[in-house]
C-alpha cells in the first residue's frame, strides 16, 4: 500500500468539503475518512441546534456512496449523528480509478467534524489489506457504528477479518459484523449471538471470520458495529484480476465506443460542448437544465440523463458521422479532435464543470426550458415544426430556448 495523499483536517465543517486528486495511471485505491457527528440531544445541549443531528454525506466524482440501505436522508448518511453521538468513525473506499482528475465531496448536515482524509495505491494484485492506524482501538462506547468498508465494482474472492476483544471488568469488548446489511451470528451459544467477536469468550485472544465470495458487485459492503473498546488487527479482501476497461474521465474524455461507460456527467459535458462549446457560460446553463428539465416533465422522454440524451432523434451532437469536422467528431474526443485549439479545451473543462454542479445541484435552474436550437434553423420553422405547443424562450448567443409540452 502506497501513501498518495493525507490530509489533516481536525475542524468542524459547516459547508461542502471537497478534495481533488489526479492519478498518473489507472489503479486500484483505498480512501479512507475519519470524521465524528453528534447527536440531536448533543447540539441542544451545546445550544448549537434544536432537534438537528449532524451528518455527513459522501460523494465520489458525484455519485453519493451510502453505508446503509435506507433511503430516509438522515439514515443514508456515511455519518449519522445520532447514531455516533459524538464518536468517530471510519469509512473506507476500496476502489478501481482511471487516470487522471477525480474528486471526494463531503456534504455537511449541520456542524460535523472532519478528522482526517488519506489515499493509498493499493499495489498487491490478488487482495487488499486494510490496518488501521488512526481511530483504533474503537471508542468507548455501547454499541454504534464504528467503521464502514465499501469495495466498488470488484470481483471479490474471500474475506477476512481478525480482532481482539477482552473481558473490561463487568463489561467486556464486542464486534458486529454486517455484510451488505445481514449480520453474521456468532454459534457459540455462551455469547452474544448477534456479536460474531464476543469479549467475555475470547478474554483477550484474537479471532478471525472468514467467508468465501467469489462474485462481484456494484457495491459490497463491511459494517463493523463496536461495544466498548475493541481492536482490528486487519481486514483483507481478495479479488480477481479483471481486464480494466478504461472509464473516459474529464481529463481522458476520448469516447470509448460505447456511450454506457461515460458517467452523467461526462455524457452532460459532450452534449453542452456540442451545443454550446463557443458559447456564453450562461448558454452552457441553459443547454444544461433543458436536459434535467426534460427528466422531470413527466412527459415521453426518459426519466434519466442518459436516456433523455441518448434518445434517438433528439441531439444532433449525437448523431454519427466520420466527417472529421462534424461535431459528432468532437464530443466523442473533445481534447483531440482535429483542429483542437486552447480556448476549445477550456471550454471542454468548463462544460464538465457546469454539468457537474448542475447535476449535484450547485448551480440552481434558471429556466423551464426543454427545446433548443441553434443558427441552424429559424425561429419560424423550430416553433411551427417542433414545439407547436410550446413557447419561446430566450435567446443566449447564438441559441434558442423553448418550453414544450413534448
Amino acid at each position: 500500500m502506497k501513501l498518495i495523499k493525507e490530509e489533516k483536517i481536525s475542524k468542524e465543517i459547516t459547508g461542502k468539503y471537497s478534495c481533488d486528486f489526479v492519478f498518473p495511471e489507472d489503479g486500484l485505491y483505498l480512501i479512507e475518512i475519519i470524521a465524528s457527528a453528534k447527536s440531536w440531544w448533543q447540539n441542544i445541549k451545546s445550544r448549537r441546534t434544536f432537534f438537528e443531528d449532524d451528518d455527513i454525506f459522501l460523494y465520489l466524482d458525484n455519485q453519493e456512496i451510502t453505508t446503509s440501505r435506507y433511503t430516509k436522508k438522515d439514515a443514508s448518511s456515511a455519518w449519522n449523528g445520532n447514531e455516533l453521538c459524538g464518536l468517530e468513525k471510519t469509512v473506507v473506499i476500496a476502489v478501481s480509478l482511471s487516470k487522471g482528475k477525480h474528486i471526494i465531496d463531503l456534504k455537511p448536515d449541520q456542524s460535523p467534524y472532519l478528522k482526517s482524509l488519506a489515499i493509498s495505491k493499493i499495489e498487491e494484485k490478488d487482495k487488499i489489506s486494510y490496518i488501521p492506524k488512526n481511530n483504533n482501538p474503537a471508542e468507548r462506547s455501547s454499541g454504534r457504528s464504528w467503521l464502514s468498508y465499501i469495495i466498488l465494482d470488484l470481483f471479490i474472492t474471500k474475506l477476512s477479518i481478525s480482532t481482539k476483544v477482552d473481558k473490561n471488568g463487568r463489561d467486556d469488548d464486542d464486534l458486529k459484523l454486517l455484510i451488505n446489511g445481514e449480520i453474521q451470528k456468532n454459534e457459540n451459544s455462551k455469547s452474544h449471538r448477534d456479536w460474531y467477536w464476543c469479549g467475555k469468550i475470547l478474554r483477550g485472544n484474537d479471532k478471525t471470520f472468514t467467508k468465501d465470495i467469489n462474485s462481484k458487485n456494484k457495491q459490497f459492503n463491511l459494517d463493523l458495529y463496536s461495544d466498548e473498546t475493541p481492536l482490528l488487527r486487519n481486514i483483507e479482501i481478495g479479488i480477481k484480476s479483471e481486464e480494466t476497461k478504461r472509464i473516459p474521465t474529464v481529463d481522458n474524455p476520448l469516447w470509448t465506443g460505447d456511450f454506457g461507460d461515460d458517467a452523467d456527467e461526462i455524457l452532460l459535458a459532450r452534449l453542452i460542448f456540442g451545443e454550446a462549446g463557443g458559447e456564453p457560460r450562461e448558454t452552457k446553463i441553459w443547454v444544461a437544465w433543458s436536459v434535467i428539465n426534460r427528466t422531470k416533465a413527466n412527459s415521453w422522454w426518459p426519466r434519466t440523463i442518459r436516456g433523455a440524451i441518448l434518445q434517438p432523434g433528439q441531439y444532433d451532437p449525437f448523431k454519427p458521422s466520420e466527417d472529421p469536422r462534424s461535431i459528432y467528431q468532437k464530443i466523442i474526443n473533445p481534447l483531440g479532435y482535429e483542429g483542437v485549439g486552447t480556448t476549445d479545451k477550456k471550454s471542454w473543462y468548463e462544460c464538465y464543470q457546469i454539468a457537474r454542479d448542475v447535476i449535484s445541484g450547485e448551480i440552481n435552474n434558471p429556466t423551464t426550458a426543454t427545446h433548443i436550437h441553434g443558427i441552424g434553423v429559424t425561429r419560424d420553422w423550430f416553433e411551427k415544426n417542433v414545439v407547436p405547443k410550446g413557447k419561446f424562450l430566450k435567446k443566449i448567443g447564438n441559441t434558442y430556448f423553448y418550453w414544450s409540452p413534448n
